[in-house]
């Protein structure tokens, strides 16, 4: 049987009933016309003035014509006989420019510059984002040259007009894999701004993890002397922190100089006070030790242990403590008058004279308080409430330092821990008038002193200092203290938790950079393998060749010069479209510039997937004999 065909006849259609008896016809004069090219304007000329078609059957007017055409600016009026004689008007007319498709940029065979975007600068630096667009800045983008642009990133086309513009380039939206935008309840812009803090780690943060870090690996340049043993028990690199001064400390009555020294069992690094010249007499001095190695709390510097030693060819007594690096102290801070020696800390600086802000002060007592509560709650006393034992190590960050210090040093069995916690609660009083009056020393009246907080400070402050300094009674316990001070404690507790809203934030933003380790590490794995050297897939017309070529178009990139470019925003970004898989298109060159390929991200990653699984299913086939005789192999050829 015969196939039917599916083709529809078009037939002519029937005339209508007022049409009978009438012929259409064409002039034979037109249809010549038609038929006739040479009388017929070539489109080429219409559209980019000038034809470049060898032997095109059209018709091409003289330039002199065309320029009489074009600058005359009367209509001549045609023959009815003549439809396609070209006018005046038509020569004027604007270029027309299909809207969907791409204009034709210059292909250069080393670098590929996505579409839409800002040319890079070279260098090893990173290329910062500006907070907010700005139309002005993008005045010379007509004149960059890009290798690729989609049709698709058109973002105008749903624009009223109908020509394209490339003087005027539309910025793509920040996606998720470049920049993460800071949580609402952080940081709260204007509408229409983008801080460029809200891109990066703010600067002050920054700075003071790079402090950190450095004061960890920091060494005198003038080695000390006498020089500190090599080795003390488990703890080794020991470095001083401060002059070794034969004088005795005001607060422990001994020398006690300071050491930064690394542990072996975990690597840490700790803090070592040694008291030198102190003989122990009793072991039942280092009992408290024992209940303050147990103590953990925010607001102390944790001990770890203490033990005697000869090392420093004396009796010495060590105490190891938790190291926060890049610390001073409050009296540094606040209260120390040789301003140009005193280290200073950002956020906490003050001018000279000039009495600590109040809520920042109320901040110290709160946290003060604090940490004496729970000294106190488990039987023991700080006994060492001095400006010069107060640590800063952070944004208003108090810590108490050297807690069992002074129960070894003035071990008295016969006096109970309730006197030494009285005594707190004074030296606590007398600490709170020395951060409010810069003239108050201790031992002297403090009548003078409290009236000068009634004048600066709100009147809470006044009275917590009188009832702290007020004689001892049942009813003097921190508890009362806590309930002075309780609206107080709300406004740091709100402080606190904005402050680790903003570090969630941030480290946040920090989660993700493990992911170009991840995609480089599978690069690493699956590129310039012996076994794959013979490999048809990985030949110049196999389709894991563009791993090659995105290697190369990554990190051996050359300028127009021939110099190899290094720039690390240009790695970066690929990286994180390439780790995104996204479907913008790049163009691959091989080195002799004789293949040229034209991929997406997306399909980048699906092959170094893919290359990656079957190394690794390869290596899960692999049986353990073969691994044990390639051991073997190994070691044979190590021996010989």
């Amino acid at each position: 049987m015969a196939q039917r065909s599916a083709a529809i006849r078009i037939t002519k259609p029937p005339d209508s009933p007022g049409s009978k008896g009438k012929q259409a016809s064409t002039p034979p004069k037109e249809k010549e016309l038609r038929n006739d090219k040479s009388q017929r304007l070539c489109r080429n000329i219409t559209l980019y003035d000038q034809c470049r078609t060898p032997n095109c059957p059209f018709y091409h007017p003289p330039k002199s014509d065309q320029l009489e055409a074009s600058s005359t600016t009367t209509v001549v009026e045609s023959s009815p006989t003549k439809v396609n004689e070209l006018k005046a008007s038509h020569l004027q007319a604007p270029v027309f420019v299909p809207k969907a498709s791409a204009p034709v940029f210059n292909v250069s065979p080393t670098l590929s510059t996505p579409a839409l975007q800002a040319p890079r600068s070279p260098g090893p630096q990173l290329s910062h984002v500006a907070p907010e667009w700005n139309q002005e800045s993008y005045a010379g983008a007509s004149q960059m040259q890009h290798e690729y642009e989609d049709p698709a990133y058109d973002y105008d086309t749903l624009a009223a007009g109908a020509m394209y513009m490339p003087q005027q380039p539309l910025r793509p939206p920040i996606d998720y894999h470049l920049y993460t935008a800071p949580m609402p309840y952080v940081s709260n812009p204007p509408l229409g701004q983008n801080p460029l803090h809200s891109f990066f780690i703010p600067d002050d943060l920054r700075r003071m993890f790079l402090a950190r870090l450095e004061a960890l690996k920091w060494k005198p340049n003038v080695p000390p002397h006498p020089p500190p043993p090599a080795e003390l028990g488990v703890y080794h690199d020991l470095v001083p922190l401060e002059s070794v001064r034969p004088t005795s400390s005001r607060v422990y009555g001994h020398p006690a100089p300071v050491y930064r020294a690394m542990s072996t069992v975990d690597g840490n690094v700790y803090l070592l006070r040694r008291i030198e010249g102190f003989r122990v007499t009793s072991e039942a001095a280092f009992a408290a030790l024992d209940t303050w190695r147990r103590l953990r709390h925010p607001n102390i510097v944790t001990l770890r242990e203490a033990f005697t030693t000869k090392a420093f060819g004396d009796n010495s007594l060590v105490l190891v403590y938790d190291f926060h690096p890049n610390a001073t102290t409050l009296w540094d801070e606040h209260l120390n008058q040789n301003a140009e020696s005193a280290p200073k800390l950002p956020h906490t600086a003050r001018r000279q004279g000039m009495p600590i802000n109040e809520r920042l002060l109320w901040s110290y007592v709160t946290q003060i308080a604090n940490a004496l509560k729970a000294i106190h709650s488990s039987g023991l006393a700080a006994r060492a409430l001095d400006p010069n034992k107060l640590l800063l190590t952070g944004k208003n960050r108090v810590r108490l330092n050297g807690g069992g210090i002074l129960d070894v040093l003035s071990f008295d069995p016969s006096t109970p821990p309730a006197a030494y916690q009285a005594e707190d609660m004074i030296s606590f009083g007398k600490l709170i008038l020395s951060m409010g009056c810069e003239f108050y020393q201790p031992g002297h009246h403090p009548a003078q002193a409290i009236d000068h907080l009634e004048r600066v400070y709100s009147p809470d402050v006044k009275n917590l200092v009188i009832f702290l300094l007020g004689k001892p009674g049942p009813y003097k316990t921190f508890d009362e203290v806590l309930h002075m001070i309780g609206p107080r404690i709300l406004n740091e507790l709100d402080a606190l938790q904005f402050y680790n809203d903003s570090l969630e934030d941030e480290a946040m933003r920090e989660m993700e950079n493990g992911r170009i380790v991840r995609v480089l590490s599978k690069m690493g794995f699956v590129n310039e393998r012996a076994e794959f050297e013979y490999d048809p897939r990985w030949a110049d017309t196999g389709d894991r060749y563009i791993i090659k070529l995105f290697r190369d178009y990554v990190f051996h990139s050359v300028s127009p010069t021939g110099a190899p470019v290094l720039d690390l925003s240009h790695v970066i970004t690929c990286l994180n479209k390439l780790d995104a898989g996204l479907d913008e298109r790049l163009m691959l060159v091989s080195r002799d510039e004789r293949s040229c390929l034209v991929v997406t991200y997306r399909e980048i990653k699906s092959c170094i997937e893919a290359a990656y699984t079957d190394l690794r299913n390869a290596g899960d086939k692999l049986p353990t004999g073969a691994m044990g005789a390639m051991g073997i192999s190994q070691r044979a050829m190590g021996s010989s």
